[in-house]
């Protein structure tokens, strides 16, 4: 067995026990640990990402607010744009207290620096495969939460890796335990043109709000009662849309204030193997990170899993090009360019072979 095998039976056998201290957590009510040592390491991790940020010639712009006024009195959840390995780090810079993460890297940082960082603040980490660790992590978050302390998740779980949506479809999770634990989100967008990192977040969204609109009830109310189901499905999904616009939002607003001035203005700028590298940079990025993994553990709806079956039908098609497809991606005059020199060059064939004959 190779050391890389060795080191991911390792890290599955030590995720399955995490899993079950988790639960255990849960269900005997527990003490939450890893809030002290935040706080002792936060201040040490910033200058430490700090330093290397520099020494990496990085820089991190900001547009609109860096700091946020927020209530005082209630928990904060910052809900970020997810496009990079990087990205965690530079928002956790942007930040001025420590929060608990939440995360689904476990065997990828298991025994490297990233888990060692990842380890210096509370982080829960999450089974995308499991329904139920995703069940018990989203008990550990709310307790987290109604307990005073701030959290920082990615609502769309994933690497942004689309063409064309701004913000993937997301997870409802957020909203919900902010509704749930009296929390306030504070919506922080990220983009990274080549060294230089741009972060944009303007206020807070309270979910508060939109039950206040529907409902006079308190969402613990409307969360046990069997009776409400519609109602709290109502306002989860309209407060869910709203956390995603306000993502989006914040990531065109850093498109329009920046793509002038890195030269990014439009695709027809960009040249035909730009987003074959982007990807593959990415990936080196992380180191055992798995592409079908991210489309596996991202928010599908069944509009979403169609599109999806439809690009994987072009993929295999652009795979295995003929005359009889070409024409689905090239123009008309190019097409029919290609179709003559093919059939002159088989009519050219067949000459010589009847020649031979002779």
């Amino acid at each position: 067995m190779k050391k890389e095998e060795r080191k991911m039976e390792k890290a599955e056998k030590a995720f399955e026990i995490y899993k079950k201290e988790k639960i255990k957590k849960i269900e005997n009510n527990l003490k939450l640990q890893g809030i002290s040592k935040a706080k002792f390491y936060f201040p040490i991790t910033k200058i430490l990402l700090t330093a290397l940020t520099i020494l990496n010639g990085e820089k991190i712009y900001y547009l609109n607010e860096k700091n946020v006024d927020t209530p005082k009195d209630r928990p904060i959840i910052y809900a970020n744009t997810h496009k990079f390995k990087p990205d965690l780090e530079k928002i956790s810079l942007s930040v001025n207290s420590p929060s608990v993460l939440v995360a689904s890297d476990f065997k990828n940082s298991y025994k490297t620096i990233s888990g060692w960082y990842f380890n210096t603040r509370p982080t829960i980490f999450v089974d995308p495969y499991s329904k139920e660790d995703k069940k018990y992590t989203y008990k550990m978050m709310v307790r987290y939460l109604k307990e005073g302390n701030d959290c920082m998740i990615f609502p769309e779980a994933v690497w942004n890796l689309s063409q064309n949506k701004i913000v993937l479809e997301i997870f409802s999770g957020t909203v919900r335990a902010a509704l749930e634990s009296n929390a306030i989100i504070v919506c922080t967008a990220i983009e990274r043109y080549g060294k230089n990192y741009v972060i944009n977040r303007k206020g807070f969204f309270d979910p508060k709000e939109i039950l206040k609109k529907y409902t006079d009830k308190s969402f613990e109310e409307i969360n046990t009662n069997s009776a409400y189901v519609e109602l709290r499905k109502n306002i989860i999904y309209e407060c869910n849309l709203i956390l995603r616009e306000k993502l989006g939002a914040l990531t065109y607003e850093i498109w329009e204030a920046y793509s002038n001035k890195y030269g990014l203005t439009s695709r027809d700028s960009l040249k035909e193997d730009y987003w074959e590298n982007f990807i593959k940079e990415l990936i080196e990025e992380w180191p055992g990170y798995n592409l079908n993994d991210n489309i596996e553990q991202q928010f599908q709806n069944q509009k979403e899993k169609e599109q999806q079956e439809i690009e994987l039908d072009i993929e295999k098609l652009r795979n295995n090009l003929s005359i009889d497809n070409l024409f689905l991606f090239t123009d008309y005059s190019r097409y029919k360019k290609a179709k003559n020199l093919i059939e002159n060059y088989n009519n050219e064939d067949k000459i010589k072979t009847k020649v031979l004959k002779k």
